[in-house]
């Protein structure tokens, strides 16, 4: 199956900035023809569905599911399992690409939509009361919760993929304009990111499951 170079999902803010573009050019100001191309040329690049290929394929790899930079790594309980886990929060930008991939090849064996609030992402309560899904993929080995949390620019978490099979880096949501990732593994993981790293969805190793553990 061919790849879209640019998610359907932003058709209609391309479609409406090009819109724009064109009444702007036809009976507005330069200011205003220059701000619509912008608006085209930002949805376009937002929109982009790149291909990523993973740094690493071994079994017990796993994959960062989200693009950004790692904000904190921490102890934390994990949403939909109840287990003690790491905590890893990346922070995307709004240049970022807001896909997110399956870290591992598994099963998409749970899902859990809060429909919060908008805080901004600086305030210290917006990934408990901010709009949320929970993913939780599972396999024969392990358990990895992913947690899509939108900021205040933020008005929407968008899913490609029900319950079932996917594979390793497969897309299977978004969020729209800004946002953050929290990534729940079990503790017998050694992880290979640090705080501050920029990472890649799909691409970027983040840590190896501890299979003798």
């Amino acid at each position: 199956m061919k790849t879209e170079l640019i998610l359907k999902e932003g058709y209609p803010f391309i479609f409406a900035s090009a819109f724009f573009a064109v009444v702007s050019f036809l009976f507005l100001s330069k200011f205003w023809v220059v701000l619509a191309f912008l608006l085209l040329f930002f949805f376009i690049y937002f929109f982009r569905n790149p291909e990523r290929i993973p740094e690493d394929t071994a079994k017990n790899v796993i994959i960062s599911p989200s693009d950004g930079t790692v904000l904190s790594i921490s102890e934390a309980v994990s949403p939909l399992t109840k287990e003690e886990s790491l905590k890893i929060s990346i922070r995307l930008s709004i240049l970022d690409v807001h896909i997110q991939r399956a870290p591992i090849k598994s099963e998409i064996k749970a899902k859990e939509y809060i429909h919060g609030e908008f805080l901004s992402l600086n305030n210290e309560k917006a990934s408990e009361l901010n709009e949320q899904n929970r993913v939780l993929f599972e396999n024969e080995k392990i358990k990895i919760v992913v947690n899509q949390i939108a900021g205040f620019i933020t008005r929407r978490i968008i899913n490609f993929k029900d319950l079932g099979p996917v594979d390793l880096g497969e897309r299977y949501g978004m969020i729209m304009f800004g946002s953050q990732v929290d990534v729940y593994l079990p503790k017998n993981v050694t992880l290979k990111v640090s705080e501050f790293q920029k990472i890649k969805a799909g691409e970027s190793v983040i840590g190896y499951l501890n299979e003798e553990n």
